[in-house]
């Protein structure tokens, strides 16, 4: 007959089944529960040498450590578990075959495992371990001077600062750098990273030089196959970004400056080369233009020449000329064309082919002219007030013909040869512009005169070469005798 409700177990189950409870719940109030103080061990204890013989006393002992994991896992390796955690006083490497669990830097562990040294590093050979907290921060580091000071204080440690390389070089198994902190005290350490770290090949030491100051963080550690007779200890970097520049670094100065030397070699050659172009341009065009000043010299020369010839037949037209009326018109020609042969002189006597130093060529002009009246040659006197300016050639022909026709026409009406005569001639610079005055001390202008109405050629030619220089005309007795006075631009 069948019963119903509850059914009483047969006796001795129950406590077969508190049993199992038992078994699965313990191992589960291990992994999950509060890990009692008075069980774990201290960084310091697990390093004890008593004897001071390199042998650790609790060397194989079962320990439980807590602290703040300092690198993540898979950096140092990416499938064994390398890292070490630490608190405020000090630091314990971890190790073991394989990585259960992945953690951060910064979270918080318990491991349980045994006491191991391997070349000369206290560790704890790791059973197991959990994260209690993964919200803790990356521990701070502490000084690097200071560690470098007493290392084996700060193993498994993280640190940082600065200091110099004073070597770089490469181990069968990764690279290193030895700084110096420039502090006697605090001696020298190898900055290391391992071939099996997983950014081994993001570390660029080859951009370092010997003497570049740097900045680093990482943690200390130690390790050496000749332990005890020799202790090595490192400063193992994490990622590239616990390497970095404190200084400008040599490297990229080298480069700068090769840079800017290879820029100024391409720039200086062609310089060079663009040099000697232009020196084989420049040299064809000095030898062309010198052959053209001398062409033109040469022409000047034979137009001077020509107007001399022309010049010569007109005096033998004067002395076969009875005629008064022709011989001064015969004469007057005369002195035009020697005005214009004096301009010719000068321009291939001169280096300048198209300037002409106006007042030399006026104060000979003027000369030149007086000589031909040799009727006047002690009766009439001479004064020039000559700025010094220069004049081409295109201006200084107008220029000349015009004072021709002011100074002769002065020595033909304005002086006596029984009174003593003064020609003064004057060239100023004002403003940009020239002023030219011829004045005398004759009898002067009659009244009503006007330059443009008068209709004997000497008035036309005046007028004529004004009006080419473009000049202002001022005409008016001044005290005793006439004053002629032209303005015109240098340009």
């Amino acid at each position: 007959m069948k019963k119903s409700g509850w059914q009483n177990p047969p006796p001795g189950r129950g406590l077969c089944v508190v049993f199992f409870l038992f078994l699965f719940l313990s191992p589960i109030e291990y992994c999950f529960g509060q890990v009692s103080k008075d069980s774990l061990w201290s960084f310091s204890k697990i390093r004890t040498d008593t004897n001071a013989d390199n042998e650790l006393d609790y060397l194989g002992e079962e320990v439980t450590i807590t602290g703040i994991a300092n690198i993540s896992t898979g950096l140092f390796h990416e499938h064994y578990l390398q890292a070490s955690i630490q608190n405020d006083s000090a630091g314990m490497s971890i190790f073991a075959m394989e990585i259960d669990n992945p953690f951060q830097s910064g979270d918080s562990l318990v491991v349980k495992g045994k006491i191991q040294r391997y070349n000369g590093l206290s560790e704890v050979s790791v059973d197991s371990y959990r994260v209690v907290n993964n919200n803790s921060k990356e521990p701070a580091p502490k000084s690097l001077n200071k560690a470098m000071a007493n290392p084996s204080k700060y193993l498994g440690m993280l640190v940082e600062g600065e200091g110099s390389i004073i070597e770089k070089g490469s181990t069968f198994n990764g690279k290193y750098l030895r700084i110096s902190s420039g502090e006697l005290a605090s001696g020298t350490i190898m900055v290391y990273v391992s071939n099996f770290h997983y950014l081994f090949d993001q570390f660029n030491f080859d951009v370092l030089s010997t003497g570049d100051k740097i900045s680093v963080k990482g943690i200390i550690s130690e390790n050496n196959p000749k332990f005890p007779e020799e202790r090595t200890y490192q400063l193992l970097l994490r990622t590239p970004e616990d390497l970095k520049y404190a200084d400008f670094p040599k490297y990229y100065m080298f480069l700068i400056i090769g840079g800017l030397v290879l820029v100024t070699a391409i720039v200086v050659g062609w310089v060079l080369v663009l040099r000697k172009r232009v020196d084989s341009k420049t040299g064809e065009i000095q030898e062309s233009l010198k052959e053209k000043e001398i062409l033109l010299q040469e022409i000047h020369h034979r137009v001077k020449n020509s107007l001399a010839i022309v010049s010569g037949l007109i005096e033998l037209q004067l002395d076969s000329t009875d005629s008064d009326e022709a011989k001064n018109v015969l004469q007057d020609s005369q002195t035009r064309i020697r005005s214009m042969a004096l301009i010719h002189e000068k321009l291939y006597q001169t280096k300048s082919l198209s300037d002409i130093a106006l007042d030399t060529y006026i104060r000979e002009l003027v000369e030149a002219i007086h000589g031909t009246f040799t009727e006047y040659d002690d009766t009439v006197d001479l004064k020039f007030k000559l700025d010094e300016i220069e004049l081409d050639i295109d201006r200084v022909i107008p220029c000349g013909l015009l004072i021709n026709e002011l100074v002769v026409n002065a020595f033909k009406h304005a002086f006596k040869k029984d009174k003593k005569g003064v020609l003064e001639v004057g060239l100023f610079k004002e403003n940009g512009n020239i002023r030219l005055s011829v004045a005398d001390n004759g009898p002067g202008l009659p009244d009503g005169f006007d330059l443009s109405s008068e209709d004997n050629l000497g008035s036309l030619l005046i007028d004529t070469f004004a009006a080419q220089l473009n000049a202002e005309i001022d005409i008016k007795n001044a005290g005793e005798g006439a004053k002629f006075t032209f303005v015109f631009s240098k340009n």
